[in-house]
This record gives C-alpha cells, structure tokens and sequence, in this order.
C-alpha cells in the first residue's frame, strides 16, 4: 500500500514516518519534482524511483510505475538535482569526521580525499567519508593524480607563452604565491586562448580550482540567507583560518587582472568541448566551497546550468565515477539533493538545501546537524519546534526500528538519520 505524503520544507515529521515504515533500506519515492538529471533534460513534474539504493526510473510519472510498499513523496515545488561531487577535497584534521558531516549536509555526496599519512604514533587515521549510506558522510572517492606543473593545463599554456622566473629570491610563500600568479597577465593573450580552444576541442578535462584564486584577488564574503547551516561556528572559523594576508592595492589590481586570464582561459575551454569539473582543495568551509566553486565557474561565463553539470556529471568523469554517479540514470546510485529553488536561475540556488538523498536514504540537514554537534548551545537551531519535531521524529523512528528487530524483519534499516 502506498501513502502519499506531501512533501515541505518544513514537513519533518511526515517524512520521518514515511520513511522509517515504509519500503525497505534505500527506496524512496520522490513525486511530483522538477528533475534535473544532468545529461541534458529536465523533466517537470517529474518522479524519480530509488530502489536498494539505485536509481531505477527517473522520468514522467506515467514511464515511472512507483514499487509497492514505498512512500511516495510529493515534492511539488522542489528541485531534485543529482549529489554534488568535489574531484578533490581537502581532508581536515583532526576533525575530518565532523567536517565530512558538514560537507555531506550542504549537498557533497561524493569527495576525492587523499589518504592521509599516519598519525603521530604509526597509528592510521580514520576514513574522512563512507559508501553506506546510513552514514551522512560523502562517499570517498581517489583523486585525480596531481598535475606536473602548477594550474594544471592553464600552467602548461602559460609556460608556452611567458619566460620562466622563479620569483624574487628570500621573500616568503605568500610573497612567491603573489608574484606567480600577477605574471599571468604577461601573457599572449591571443596565444592563450588559441591554446585554451585546442585542448578543449580535445577534449581534456580540467579543474580550474577558481574559488581559490577568487580569494587571492579579493576578500571572501560569506553568503547570506542560503542555509542556515553556513551561519555555524564550524563554517566561520573556518573561512577566518583561510583568509589570506592583507593586499596592498597594486598586488589586489594584478591579482583581479590575473584572475580574468584564467576566467577567459576557461570561458574559451568550456566553449570549444572541453570537460571542466569542480575541485576545491580546501579553499573554504567544507561543503561551503563546492557551492562558490560553481558559482566562480558562472562568474567565468559558464550557464548556471553548465556550472551545475561541473559538479555533477563532469566531475564525476575526472574522477573515472560516471558509471555510477554524477548524473540520474537507471542503474546509477540514488545521490541526489532536494532544492528549494531552480539552480538554472541562480547557480548560488543550489545553497538551498531541503535535503540529502545518498543510495536512496534521505537526510534532513538542519535537524541531523543539530544531532551531530558536540555542543548544544552551539546549534545551528534555535527554534524550539524545530527541536521538538527532530526529537519526536527521532523517537519515532526508533520504536519501529524496535518493533522490526522483533519481527526479525532482515530488510529493516534506518532510513533517516536524526
């Protein structure tokens, strides 16, 4: 029997319910969205189907027949776009834990950690993400090599057209990050961009990383109004620790110009057929960073719509995942996010965050984030109805937990963790 649930913002109990007795782990049935599944189409009103954690349908709900015995879930109003995918993230230490949750809740479901050497006795350190989907963490992934040279194919151009000079010597890292990138402007322009539309007519695949060179050329400002999530200690400390030196005004002026050198460069790379993905390396908050990247890749002069794709569908080629991930395909696992709003208008919409779907278990952020923090006076929450429903549907959802284990019921698990 199905129950139609209808689908809010703010509908955290009916979703808990529905979700903790009904189906079995990772089946989910979300109506009634508008589905952007990243290979190109978009389907209003749209239904997509997750079965044991993968992607069976996703379409027009007369193509889409819903299983028995799992919710459907009516998210007329939303947007459902596939997980977010970061080709290489920056593993924080010694709070990899944490910041993995934080990344996890503002959309990243997938991230290219490197692994990180041993801890001060030989001891290993712990996974920084997690493929079951019980945990709300992204599913760790190994990022692409690291390019020979600095800037990756934007560096292999520029080396073509201006001299090498290694930097003023005695000066410090600051100093000598500075001065490599205020070169950029020596450049042939015209030699640039030629070579951009020759790599991208081949196809490469690149990572611009431009979020971090936004923040050498300008102060970073935090967002407003998004989500909730970002006005958290966890987020603020963080961009405080990454913020760089002061800039004397002639290094900000080089540092802006050298900034539209590598935007053009990617303008005309994106244009030409090349494969541009996302890559944050740290350059802010966890989770955080992924959104700005996006929106630096439209400051370039990519769509909204493409911007999305760098982080979705292209990413998950740069990180050889696109059988699995990156777009929603029958076949593909159940990674997606539930959106207030529609990113094609507003790259920086996909803040917006209503949900996490990771192998078809869906998260509420705000209420999990309340759960997971070490401190309650430190709560992204302060409303008391808020807690009180997270409570409640905590509570709800263990008594059936309960009631399973005793009816020996084998597919029983946690589909929402609070």
């Amino acid at each position: 029997m199905k129950r139609r649930k209808r689908f809010t913002a703010s509908g955290t109990t009916a979703l808990a319910v529905g979700l903790a007795a009904c189906g079995g782990p990772g089946s989910v049935v979300i109506d009634n969205a508008n589905i952007i599944d990243g290979t190109g189409a978009v389907w209003p009103d749209g239904r997509l189907i997750v079965v044991d954690g993968l992607v069976t349908c996703v379409g027009a709900e007369a193509d889409c027949a819903g299983p028995s015995g799992v919710d459907v879930l009516d998210a007329d109003g939303f947007w459902v776009v596939p997980g977010l995918i970061d080709v290489e993230d920056a593993r924080e230490e010694p709070s990899a834990e944490q910041a993995a949750y934080m990344a996890f809740l503002l959309g990243v479901t997938t991230a290219g950690v490197r692994e990180a050497p041993p801890g001060p006795e030989g001891e290993p350190r712990p996974p920084a993400g997690s493929d079951d989907p019980r945990i709300p963490a992204p599913r760790p992934a190994t990022p692409v090599e690291a390019p020979e040279r600095p800037f990756g194919i934007f560096g292999d151009a520029l080396a073509a057209t201006i001299p090498l000079d290694s930097g003023p010597a005695a000066r410090g890292e600051r100093d000598l990050r500075v001065f490599a990138r205020s070169r950029w402007v020596l450049a042939d322009r015209e030699a640039l961009l030629d070579s951009a539309r020759a790599m991208g007519a081949r196809g490469l695949m690149f990572a611009p990383r431009l979020l971090e060179q936004e923040r050498w050329a300008a102060p970073y400002r935090l967002p407003h109004g998004m989500n909730r999530l970002l006005e958290h200690p966890m987020i603020t400390e963080r961009i405080q620790d990454r913020l760089l030196p002061g800039r004397e005004p002639e290094e900000a002026e080089q540092l802006g110009a050298a900034l539209e050198v590598l935007r053009a460069f990617v303008r005309e790379f994106h244009a030409a057929g090349g494969s541009v993905s996302t890559a944050t390396a740290g350059a802010l908050a966890p989770g955080l960073a992924l959104h700005e990247e996006m929106d630096a890749l439209a400051a370039a002069g990519l769509s909204p719509e493409d911007a999305l794709y760098a982080a979705t569908r292209e990413a998950a080629r740069a990180l050889g995942l696109e059988r699995s991930r990156g777009t929603l395909e029958a076949g593909k696992l159940g990674d997606f996010l539930i959106l207030e709003s529609d990113p094609r208008v507003d790259i920086s919409l996909t803040q917006t965050v209503s949900r996490v779907g990771k192998g078809g278990v869906l998260y509420d952020p705000p209420t999990l984030f309340d759960a997971l923090l070490d401190s309650a006076g430190s709560r992204v929450s302060d409303n008391p109805l808020r807690m009180l429903v997270g409570g409640g549907a905590l509570l709800l959802t263990l008594l059936l937990f309960w009631r399973g284990v005793r009816r020996h019921r084998r597919s029983l698990g946690p589909r929402l963790m609070l």
